[in-house]
């Protein structure tokens, strides 16, 4: 961090646009920009710290009467605690990393039997990963959907949604494909979520990009609030193909003080936008048992790594132009 400010610095940069990984929710280093003078392209440190724990995002959308999925009311740091509150909500429940996310630090657990030895496994993840192996549980919404809704805010307290994408094809709590917008949501619940996106997002005085996750009962047509992205997201280009909003653009110009050029009347969603993924896995083994609709190829990059691909136009052109 040291080294990329020192450069900024030296090279009278105004501004550092942090991308989409590793300080893009780094909160010591946006509050680090802070101090040095250069705007940085995202939303506060306190801001990033307040959405980036589970459990204080948690509270603040109950207040900003967002749902939220049910629950442990905080940290739960024991086994022994884990167990009185999966009691409480019932079973199948989910262990979530408090402090992280990208998959790690996540269980599913179907009876008591199963939840000390899960509950041991994922925080360790998480402490690894994290430094922070708190967990906290929430009770499975089965089927469901992983829908995540794209905000705007600028400095003036304008927020806008860039409509939703659908993220409910995983692998290993990894996405693997991306699609706005879903074909589970129709016009009425498009408008709820997308409000509910918004009302989260003006609760804690958000700025610049990012995603509203949501986990979509697609039996009852309820939503329930997930965590929130403080970032621009790798799959941000299948919003810009369907509303025609250029994200990045957008983001420097709300650093730069500028209000917003559109109103939520003026979005309008057109066509239909997918991204594919690809994936590195270490033993393509495990892949020779799974079932799907489609062949999946496998080539291998390297000596210790292979990359699987669901066949797909994208994933099929992305294949040969790898290996052309």
């Amino acid at each position: 961090m040291n080294a990329v400010l020192s450069a900024a610095v030296l090279t009278g940069a105004e501004a550092i646009h942090p991308g989409f990984g590793f300080l893009s929710e780094n909160s010591k280093f946006a509050t680090m920009c802070e101090e040095v003078g250069i705007k940085f392209i995202g939303p506060s440190g306190a801001v990033m710290d307040l959405m980036g724990d589970k459990i204080n995002a948690r509270a603040q959308m109950i207040k900003a009467k967002v749902p939220v999925i049910p629950g442990s009311d905080g940290e739960v740091h024991t086994s022994e605690e884990a167990l009185e509150v999966a009691e409480k909500i019932g079973y199948p429940v989910m262990l979530k990393a408090s402090a992280g996310g990208g998959g790690k630090g996540i269980r599913k657990v179907e009876k008591p039997e199963d939840l000390v030895a899960a509950f041991e496994s994922a925080s360790s993840e998480a402490k690894a990963a994290f430094g922070n192996g708190a967990m906290y549980m929430e009770r499975v919404i089965y089927p469901a959907r992983h829908i995540e809704v794209q905000i705007l805010a600028d400095q003036q307290g304008h927020v806008v949604h860039l409509g939703e994408r659908d993220c409910s094809l995983q692998r290993n709590n990894q996405k693997v494909l991306e699609e706005s917008p879903s074909v589970a949501i129709g016009k009425t619940l498009r408008q709820q979520i997308g409000e509910a996106a918004v009302r989260a997002a003006e609760s804690v005085g958000y700025e610049n990009a990012g995603t509203i996750e949501f986990l979509l009962d697609e039996a009852k047509g309820e939503f329930y609030f997930m965590e929130m992205n403080t970032r621009v997201q790798v799959e941000h280009p299948v919003t810009e193909f369907v509303t025609g909003v250029d994200i990045v653009k957008e983001q420097i110009k709300i650093a730069d003080g500028q209000e917003l050029s559109f109103s939520q009347e003026d979005v309008e969603i057109r066509g239909h936008a997918i991204e594919c993924r690809i994936n590195a896995e270490i033993q393509p083994l495990t892949l020779h048992r799974a079932q799907a609709r489609f062949p999946i190829f496998i080539c291998q990059v390297a000596e210790w790594g292979y990359v699987w691909i669901q066949r797909s136009i994208l994933a099929t052109l992305f294949l040969l132009t790898m290996t052309a």
